[in-house]
């Protein structure tokens, strides 16, 4: 004689299984909102230097371009003593004389 015994479903098990998934997944959420966020914190520290950086470049053009005014020239050869030129003599290489 066989006795056939009806599949036992454990349910308990399945609601465990089912609970640690949702576990691992809401850990796992939580890690990758904190890395989000740190991700976006360093951006926007990393901008603020650019901008840092940006407003330095604009003051170091702005003192380059008043050294090399022409007012600012005029006064440099006078420091120096030069004389201007009427007819200056230029090297020429005789490839570029040629064309």
């Amino acid at each position: 004689m066989t006795i056939i015994e009806p599949a036992k479903n454990n349910y308990i098990s399945e609601f465990l299984y089912i609970g640690l998934l949702i576990l691992m997944s809401a850990a796992f959420s939580i890690y990758f909102y904190n890395l989000n966020v740190n991700l976006k914190y360093q951006i926007s520290l990393q901008e603020k230097s650019l901008q840092q950086l940006e407003a330095d470049n604009a003051d170091l053009k702005n003192q380059f371009y008043q050294i090399l005014d022409s007012k600012n020239l005029a006064v440099i050869v006078k420091k120096q003593n030069l004389i201007s030129d009427k007819n200056p003599d230029y090297f020429e290489h005789k490839i570029f004389a040629s064309m």
